[in-house]
């Protein structure tokens, strides 16, 4: 059995959506992040960092229950878990790899950059982040291009780099409208029963969720 603790955001999403795509039976735990519950000492045994999502597996074959946290590694270890959306060849997976690193080291951490200034936007720091939002809808013009002659990001299989990149499209759907490959994309993906329920089970009303 699997617990899985996590939020409605980009990084818990991923996590559930991969989830529900592997058909593994799993726990949902919702953590309040406005109410700080991810630094209270339960969770903080889970994850010193204080952040989700955080992934037990009880089932890892180990002695002892897999602690996981960092939502790339949690993706990827369900899909060499049970073989699922990772393709077998070497060249494919780097082509996976490529894709969703891309996304996961570029794209992601400059979101969350811009988050923060926005945050503390005192001393000039909203223009900051102002940039780092632009350069952020800026390259995304390449998942646009990449969406333009394949049907998925890493080629002609739904894969984990789909997975990981989803999630964090999503919340800016709005913003990434003129990039017309990406817009189909997005709207072909949301019309899988396991995206729907994977988006849905990072939520608090959640079936899956204590």
């Amino acid at each position: 059995m699997i617990d899985l603790y996590t939020s409605t955001t980009p990084n818990g999403q991923r996590a559930s959506l991969m989830l529900e795509e592997t058909g593994l039976p799993y726990t949902g735990h919702w953590i309040d992040l406005s109410r700080g519950e991810q630094r209270q000492p339960a969770f903080l045994k889970l994850n010193p960092s204080g952040r989700i999502p955080v992934l037990v597996d009880h089932d890892s074959g180990k002695e002892k229950p897999l602690v996981l946290t960092q939502s790339v590694a949690i993706v990827l270890y369900l899909a060499e878990k049970t073989g699922k959306l990772l393709p077998e060849d070497p060249v494919g997976r780097a082509r996976v790899y490529e894709w969703m690193q891309f996304h996961a080291t570029d794209i992601s951490t400059t979101l969350f950059n811009a988050f923060y200034l926005q945050r503390h936007s005192l001393f000039g720091l909203s223009l900051a982040a102002s940039i780092l939002r632009k350069r952020v809808l800026g390259l995304y013009r390449h998942f646009d291009a990449q969406l333009a002659t394949h049907p998925y990001l890493a080629g002609l299989d739904y894969t984990i780099a789909d997975v990981i990149v989803l999630p964090g499209a999503l919340a800016l759907e709005k913003r990434l409208q003129g990039y017309r490959h990406l817009t189909h994309w997005l709207t072909e993906l949301k019309q899988r029963p396991t995206v729907r329920q994977g988006l849905a089970a990072s939520s608090p009303e959640s079936g899956h969720a204590d």
